[in-house]
């Protein structure tokens, strides 16, 4: 109890640190800002208001429009330190990397050196995966995500330890990894699809991935904050990781790799980022290609859903919002207008990225944030769309989060279900050691049924339907991992007592 105590003040008095620590250091960070615009006030309130909600510690946009830089600031605190967040604070882009690696794969293309339709073996002889379908595979399958892989494959790929041989390594080892499907056939988002990319880019440019984005991309449009690697991050206010730790953000070390470099490990700051944005909404030119190749990268090669597919690097959607919701909205933007979207987030423990882009409007936001729970990852992300609305003369809607229930609540299910489950498994060894009380053999069979039922369901529909395992839910979200850990333990010593006092009434 008095451990408890203790904890449970020394969270408040953090929290309480925290909140005050952001808030006096978001007027340090917004003398970065621009001129002054008619949203400017709207915004911030909107911004202020979820930062608290959601305790982000910190949190940086950037806003372009029309080839320029329109809104651009920074907001609470980039690491332990109280070090404020700037428009020039390094933040892990996450899956937002994709896109880097999609526009060097292009850049390639137009200089002839490699085809979208080049089969992967072409350059890489020994590409292999578990049973059958590497020799089907293409350059375009990879970058439209219709390669085989899965999102549950690609998060374990992401577990791997750092290696000398990085990218190679984690390409080399797809031989233990299998197709869920035959290449063309579907699509499943994967990081596998990007990293295989990476090495490609490296191996058909003669550079390493990393000197190829550097020199490439990152020089020509003067993204001086901009890394390839966590190892390459100088700048001491780079923003440092935070989780949720049962409701307490705590920092968290960044564990990227350069194995997962092409598909998730690129860092940059929201300056940086409108410039490159920018950049994606010209025409080609500022990033190397001509405009037919900005128009094929921009273009949708996998389906997803009606109106909504995939493109190079980037989630394509017909439309900004449902059009008969968007009118009740109050925006400048009218249905008829082109409002085309393309976005991509990124998520990696302790980071969120989110980058949304209206190309017939020429407008782009970025948003980028040290703290991450997979419990309300929409809500990160509709902070673009919302930001959207304040943009383009409308207030915010504050979306909701869109997670199922069993996800968005999983901290209070998985607890309560630890107790219900320890409650019950403390009875059934009661009873063991009572001979006298064992009795009922269809109830401990219901037990043991129950028990088996509820591990079944956790590690075959679960986990594996929101791209996790017991081993990346204990490193990405420690709580939640910690939780299932107590349920499977819990549930597995009720099977066996149950299983004891069924053998016992058998034997009467």
């Amino acid at each position: 109890m008095l451990y408890t105590f203790i904890r449970n003040v020394v969270g408040f008095l953090i929290i309480v640190e925290f909140i005050f620590v952001s808030l006096s250091s978001q007027n340090v960070a917004s003398a970065a800002k621009l001129q002054s615009v008619e949203y400017e006030s709207r915004l911030d309130d909107f911004l202020h208001t979820q930062m608290e909600a959601y305790k982000i510690p910190g949190l940086a946009i950037a806003i372009v429009r029309n080839g320029e830089v329109e809104y651009l600031n920074g907001y609470g605190v980039a690491n332990p330190n109280g070090d404020p967040v700037t428009p020039d604070t390094p933040f892990l882009l996450a899956s937002v990397s994709k896109s880097f690696t999609a526009l060097a794969i292009m850049q390639l293309v137009e200089e002839g050196k490699i085809a979208l339709n080049d089969p992967v073996q072409k350059h890489l002889p020994w590409f292999d995966v578990k049973g059958e379908g590497e020799s089907e595979i293409t350059v375009a399958h990879l970058m439209y995500q219709t390669s085989g892989f899965n999102e549950y494959q690609g998060n374990e790929s992401n577990l791997r330890p750092a290696s000398p041989n990085g990218l190679e390594g984690g390409v080399r080892a797809l031989s233990n990894v299998g197709l869920t499907f035959k290449p063309g056939e579907s699509w499943a988002y994967s990081n596998i699809n990007y990293s295989v990319l990476g090495f490609l880019v490296q191996e058909v440019s003669g550079q390493r991935y990393e000197d190829y984005i550097q020199e490439k991309i990152f020089t020509p449009l003067t993204m001086e904050h901009s890394y390839t690697s966590s190892s390459l991050v100088q700048d001491a206010s780079v923003a440092q990781g935070y989780n949720p730790f049962f409701g307490i953000p705590m920092p968290v070390e960044t564990d990227v790799t350069e194995s997962v470099g092409a598909s998730a490990g690129l860092w940059s700051s929201a300056a940086d980022m409108s410039r490159y944005l920018i950049a994606q909404l010209g025409d080609g030119s500022a990033i190397g290609l001509s405009s037919q190749g900005q128009a094929q990268l921009h273009k949708p090669g996998a389906e997803i859903e009606p109106g909504f597919g995939y493109a190079m690097g980037w989630f394509h959607a017909s439309h900004f919002l449902e059009l008969e919701f968007l009118k009740t909205l109050g925006t400048n933007l009218k249905p008829t207008d082109d409002l085309q979207v393309l976005f991509h987030e990124g998520d990696w423990k302790g980071y969120k990225s989110m980058v949304l882009m209206l190309p017939g409007q020429e407008y782009g936001v970025v948003l980028l944030m040290n703290i991450n729970d997979a419990t309300i990852a929409s809500v990160y992300k509709n902070f673009a769309w919302d930001v959207t609305l304040i943009a383009n003369g409308g207030d915010a809607y504050y979306f909701q989060p869109s997670e199922e229930p069993i996800v968005r609540y999983s901290r209070w299910i998985f607890s309560g279900l630890a107790l219900v489950l320890l409650a019950g498994w403390g009875w059934s060894w009661r009873r063991a050691r009572k001979p006298k009380e064992i009795r009922f053999a269809w109830l401990h069979m219901l037990l043991i049924l129950f028990n088996a039922g509820l591990l079944a369901y956790l590690y075959l529909v679960l986990l594996p339907n929101n791209g996790a395992s017991l081993r990346s839910l204990v490193d990405r979200s420690p709580d939640l991992g910690i939780l299932c850990l107590l349920v499977t333990v819990f549930a597995t010593g009720w099977i066996l007592v149950s299983t004891r006092l069924l053998v016992k009434t058998q034997s009467k």
